[in-house]
């Protein structure tokens, strides 16, 4: 059995202090690796991803729908970004919008299921085709992210199904 140590601080300094220390330890959890510089991403590209999450039904009002617009984008400009996704891709759109990896995540995956259970099924055949199957339930966060990233990394201009 773990053993629990309380600590009793009667100093408001040393309380206040002795938060800034933990706040401090849980927030190297989530530092972002130095990353090599990737190509910006045109302003046509990012209103392309805004259309395709839009038309496959992901809400504006929901924090997940920038987190997701954001790592598609990321994966669009620097493909390894998916590989590795909890230790890339998330904390680095956490970071763009001063949040935390764990939430970004989570919102992510509020989006997809919100867009799968709402969303516009013939436009999710159109862009998934058959590497994600509808009705056996929505794609994991790396597969829809990897999806349409790839879609638009490829070949822009020809797939024009927005």
């Amino acid at each position: 059995m773990e053993k629990i140590n309380f600590i009793v601080i009667d100093d408001s300094d040393k309380l206040r202090d002795f938060i800034k220390q933990l706040v401090a330890e849980e927030q190297s959890e989530y530092t972002v690796e130095e990353q090599k510089p990737h190509p910006a991403v045109s302003e046509d590209m990012k209103r392309r991803v805004t259309k395709i999450i839009q038309d496959l039904g992901v809400p504006a009002n929901i924090k997940g729908y920038a987190y997701l617009r954001d790592a598609i984008l990321i994966s669009i400009a620097n493909p390894d970004a998916i590989n590795s996704i909890t230790k890339v891709l998330y904390p680095e759109v956490a970071k763009q919008n001063q949040t935390t990896p764990t939430r970004v995540e989570r919102a992510i995956r509020h989006a997809i299921e919100v867009a799968w259970s709402r969303g516009n099924n013939e436009m999710a055949e159109k862009i998934f085709g058959y590497t994600v199957n509808l009705t056996r339930g929505k794609p994991t966060n790396s597969e829809f992210i990897a999806l349409i990233a790839d879609m638009m990394r490829i070949d822009p201009q020809e797939r024009q199904i927005i």
